[in-house]
């Protein structure tokens, strides 16, 4: 009799020890994966203080370029207990062509690339595309008003999640292959937090030229008591959803103007999406980093032929979530000019398009 209530009472414990976790593999206990959160590892662990340089002031020459690759070291990341893995940066004061006026507003083009590996070198194959500068926040201007203005952000790009070692360091490597990224007056600049410590975890390397680098001396100078805004994300298997709301676009002959709501927890970012056959699609549009969710397109700047057009929105689980599409017609003509044209009646040639009309 006592040994059958030992054996009850050992399969009791054994039992909620498997409700609670246990251990698996790189550390992580086992209940990470039912845990809605994301995993993050960077330099500073609190990824709130990362406000220097990026959010507008003294940018100390912190700048992501074509000739400036920033480089960290992470301990092992225990990757237990989870499905995706992303690397990001926390950047923003892209500036437009011709910053600081206003004559041009257009941003400054340049691609951004992440590297990972196990080792202090990259190449091809370690490499990821992070994001177009284009879509990070743009510099304010010193004496007038400019949209698309914010706080730096971050930005991520998904890797295998067998390419972050649990069991060696992680190299991590943040540039640019725009010709135009050669100083802070035209690029990109990349968040840091104050962050002391002996070891020696962050360098920076002048010499590259628009490519990872790779070979002798990539850990070209050292840097002590700043940390560059570089992480890990890791995300476990969840069962959140994005939602798509109220999406709508209201035609007239000149504007189309996007109104939607997006429904999650803890939304990120969202965007318009335009296709031309409900199977590829083609984001239209910067990413809008908070609500409420408005656009305006000229009438011919998207296409003159009929399209479909949606929106969409991530959260910080990476989920994505997406409207129904919305059928854009044909944009009309170019009337014939007439000598006396009638004048149309209150309200006339616009449109009111919502996710719930048929094509």
């Amino acid at each position: 009799m006592r040994q059958l209530l030992a054996a009850a009472l050992l399969a009791a414990t054994a039992a909620a020890a498997a409700a609670q976790g246990t251990p698996s593999d790189g550390g992580k206990p086992a209940f990470a994966a039912k845990s809605p959160v994301p995993a993050y590892f960077a330099p500073v662990k609190n990824l709130g203080r990362y406000y220097l340089y990026a959010d507008g002031g003294f940018d100390a020459d912190w700048y992501v370029g074509y000739n400036n690759c920033w480089i960290i070291k992470l301990p092992p990341v225990p990757t237990g207990g989870y499905s995706k893995a992303y690397i990001g940066a926390k950047m923003g004061r892209t500036k437009i062509k011709s910053w600081p006026n206003s004559w041009d507003t257009e941003p400054i083009p340049g691609k951004i690339y992440m590297a990972l590996n196990q080792a202090p070198t990259f190449n091809s194959d370690h490499t990821y595309f992070l994001t177009d500068a284009e879509d990070l926040p743009r510099e304010p201007l010193p004496n007038d008003s400019l949209d698309g203005v914010d706080s730096s952000r971050w930005v991520w790009a998904e890797v295998p999640l067998s390419r972050v070692s649990s069991e060696k360091d992680n190299y991590l490597a943040l540039w640019s292959s725009s010709r135009y990224f050669l100083y802070a007056s035209s690029s990109p600049i990349i968040a840091a937090a104050m962050g002391g410590g002996e070891a020696e975890d962050v360098w920076l390397n002048r010499s590259i030229k628009g490519n990872a680098p790779s070979g002798e001396g990539v850990l070209e100078t050292p840097i002590s008591g700043i940390k560059p805004a570089m992480a890990v994300k890791l995300v476990p298997v969840n069962e959140y959803r994005v939602l798509i709301k109220g999406f709508a676009a209201e035609l007239s002959p000149e504007e189309i103007n996007v109104s939607f709501t997006a429904i999650g927890e803890d939304i990120r970012a969202a965007w318009l999406e335009i296709s031309y056959d409900k199977f590829d699609w083609q984001r239209v549009t910067r990413y809008f980093f908070r609500a409420p969710y408005f656009w305006s397109f000229g009438r011919t700047a998207l296409s003159t032929d009929m399209f479909y057009l949606r929106a969409a929105a991530t959260d910080s689980l990476e989920n994505v979530g997406y409207s129904m599409p919305i059928t854009v017609p044909a944009a009309p003509a170019a009337p014939i000019p007439q000598a006396a044209p009638a004048e149309p009646a209150a309200g006339a040639g616009e449109q009111q398009l919502n996710e719930n009309d048929e094509d």
